[in-house]
């Protein structure tokens, strides 16, 4: 098992329909990206001002399909497509054993 967990901050003028656009794409990569097993997604529910918007956790069979997910076609075209329109800033990291979200 591998992780890759990311924090995603949009640009003021997202839309909640991006936002669960974005999110709904990165759902549908598994099953297309070789070796995603899991993808937990999740939007902010906008009580506090300042929060990140959406929050991810990809698990990956090995390290090594983690590492081939960033050039797989799927991914680029939801980054290209649902990310960096609307992206003000990312946090990512990326463990070799599970994390607390499931």
């Amino acid at each position: 098992m591998f992780q890759h967990i990311g924090v995603l901050t949009l640009v003021e003028t997202a839309t909640d329909e991006q936002r669960e656009a974005l999110a709904q794409a990165l759902r549908e990569l598994v099953g297309v990206v070789p070796g995603l097993e899991k993808a937990s997604v999740v939007t902010d529910a906008k009580i506090r001002e300042g929060n990140a918007d959406v929050l991810f956790a990809m698990t990956f069979d090995t390290q090594e399909s983690w590492a081939a997910y960033g050039a797989h076609p799927a991914h680029v075209a939801v980054v290209e497509e649902h990310v960096k329109p609307v992206l003000a800033s990312k946090v990512f990291i990326q463990s070799a054993g599970p994390v607390f979200l499931s």
